[in-house]
């Protein structure tokens, strides 16, 4: 009801044409038909937001405490696929083209990398906002993290990666 009076009072009949001259009261009775809608569906949609992210810290806590913890020399790491997903907006400067700063480390890359654990090799992905070569140099300086698995389920594999976000 709310959406036809908005309609109406902008003007608007039929094939979403404007017929004839607005009515600006009955398109404001319209908005406040759809107000309180709109302001629900966005409290009840942050509120799930904020409850999917505590449960999620919740379980990720769990885990990190009740799995195994061992060390993952990082030179065995090896990179297997870098998808950078960041815009190509390069602004040029006298002989060098430099990425714009307000599109910088918006987007996270995804970096696959595969590395020998418990006898195979495991490959994981995750997400960061580094660089291919930024990454190469974090694991150089770094050269070793803690890898987290539960013994109960091989899928449930962990591996530090949070020093590339700092």
């Amino acid at each position: 009801m709310g959406i036809v009076l908005l309609f109406v009072g902008l003007g608007y009949r039929g094939k979403y044409q404007r017929v004839s001259d607005s009515y600006l009261p009955m398109a404001l009775i319209g908005v406040g038909i759809l107000l309180p809608y709109i302001i629900y569906f966005f409290y009840s949609s942050n509120r799930y937001q904020k409850r999917q992210k505590i449960f999620m810290e919740k379980e990720y806590n769990v885990f990190i405490n009740n799995s195994r913890k061992s060390h993952l020399n990082l030179d065995d790491v090896k990179i297997i696929s870098f998808n950078s997903k960041s815009p190509d907006f390069y602004e040029s400067k006298v002989g060098q083209l430099n990425q714009k700063n307000s599109y910088k480390n918006k987007n996270m890359n995804d970096v696959k990398v595969e590395f020998p654990f418990g006898g195979q090799k495991l490959k994981y992905l995750f997400k960061t906002n580094k660089g291919l070569d930024n990454i190469k140099i974090h694991f150089a300086i770094k050269k070793e993290t803690k890898i987290y698995f539960d013994q109960n389920d091989s899928d449930k594999i962990y591996v530090d990666f949070d020093f590339l976000n700092k």
